[in-house]
C-alpha cells in the first residue's frame, strides 16, 4: 500500500512540476471569454502600473504571471502569481495605487 502511494505521489510531483505554475490558477469554472476579459484587464492595468504585463491579449502567460506576482508583492497582497476579481479590483480601485519601482505615476 505505502509503495503504491510513494509511486502516485512521484507521478503527481512529476506532472505538478512539467505544468506552467500559472495552470494552477485555473479560471475557477468562469466561462472561456470571461476568463479572457478578467486576463486583459489585469493586463492593462497592470501595464499602467509599471508592472509589464505584456501584451494585452487576455491569455494567461508567464509575463502575466510574473507581473501579477510584482505586483501582489508590491502591495503586500498575497502572492500566487493569479487573475481574480480581487485581484483587478485592487488594480483599479485600492488607494494609494501602487505601481513598479521607477515607473511613471500619472
Amino acid at each position: 500500500m505505502i509503495r503504491y502511494l510513494c509511486a502516485a505521489l512521484l507521478v503527481t510531483a512529476a506532472t505538478s512540476a512539467a505544468t506552467p505554475a500559472f495552470a494552477a490558477c485555473g479560471s475557477d469554472g468562469m466561462p472561456p471569454e470571461m476568463f479572457r476579459a478578467f486576463v486583459s484587464g489585469t493586463q492593462e492595468a497592470l501595464n499602467e502600473h509599471g508592472f509589464k504585463a505584456g501584451g494585452v491579449d487576455g491569455k494567461m502567460g508567464s509575463r502575466t504571471q510574473s507581473a501579477i506576482r510584482s505586483y501582489q508583492r508590491a502591495a503586500k497582497l498575497p502572492v500566487d502569481g493569479c487573475v481574480s476579481q480581487e485581484l483587478l479590483d485592487h488594480l483599479n480601485f485600492a488607494q494609494p495605487k501602487v505601481y513598479a519601482p521607477g515607473a511613471r505615476k500619472p
